[in-house]
């Protein structure tokens, strides 16, 4: 669909220096929006397997833990076509230059241009995935993820007020935003040919958790070794947030250093 001479997604528009004229990316709407929610599972994770997965990053790790965010986005505007999108994010807190922030080691997203934006722009290790995630009346979520007909994660989440209440950080100050290093592949060698650090941090505004007990399984996949880390879980929690967007106009954005060349 087309508007005023540009091409529409949702009441978003390309830019100017987007989409199919001129043919280069980004070849979609840099603004969007949803609502969201999330499953998140807090982990412990031995720290020299994530240290492995960041050791060609500059970033500090803050501590053992590790999220499992199964994410949900009703009516997301880069999916219009499917009315929903998903992720899964696999989530460390980090420190870099001054900023308590996360990065995720795996990501999983339903959607290919939520995939396309999130490694073009950001970094993002996004791969394709399928998924399934019931919300029922009474606050049990469950679902799973696969990628190419390969079950990668199983979770069952119930809502339960005595259930511990675990963050991601001890602490009143909790990680905010997200960092990645960003790459180009070569084309004539298994490299990169460029690579930056870019920070983004998107208007959320999730609700207060509310905590339960979750059962979680994740399946042993050559392709993508999410089990390998073997998580201990330390607890869950259900959070929902209206106010969930990106682009120019609300996010902060930085392309903090340029790493090659």
């Amino acid at each position: 669909m087309k508007r005023e001479g540009h091409e529409m997604f949702g009441k978003y528009k390309m830019h100017e220096n987007s989409g199919v004229n001129p043919p280069y990316a980004p070849a979609y709407p840099l603004e969007w929006e949803c609502p969201l929610r999330t499953v998140e599972v807090v982990t412990r994770v031995d720290q020299a397997k994530v240290a492995k997965l960041l050791s060609d990053t500059p970033f500090e790790l803050v501590n053992d833990r590790v999220a499992f965010r199964f994410m949900l986005s009703p009516g997301h505007t880069l999916a219009i076509h499917a009315g929903e999108m998903f992720d899964l994010m696999v989530s460390v807190p980090v420190r870099y230059d001054g900023l308590f922030t996360h990065t995720h080691i795996f990501m999983y997203c339903s959607d290919p241009m939520g995939i396309a934006a999130g490694r073009e722009v950001f970094g993002y290790t996004k791969k394709d995935a399928t998924y399934r995630f019931n919300e029922a009346p009474d606050g049990r979520v469950e679902g799973w993820v696969k990628r190419r007909g390969t079950p990668l994660a199983d979770f069952s989440f119930t809502p339960d007020p005595e259930a511990p209440l675990v963050p991601l950080v001890d602490g009143a100050e909790q990680p905010a935003g997200e960092i990645h290093v960003r790459r180009v592949p070569h084309p004539e060698r298994p490299e990169p040919v460029y690579a930056d650090i870019v920070y983004r941090r998107t208007p959320l505004a999730y609700s207060p958790p509310r905590q339960g007990r979750v059962s979680m399984t994740l399946h042993p996949s050559d392709y993508d070794p999410i089990a390998a880390l073997e998580p201990e879980i330390l607890g869950a929690h259900f959070m929902s947030s209206d106010v969930y967007g990106g682009g120019f106009a609300v996010e902060d954005r930085r392309l903090l250093k340029r790493l090659i060349p």
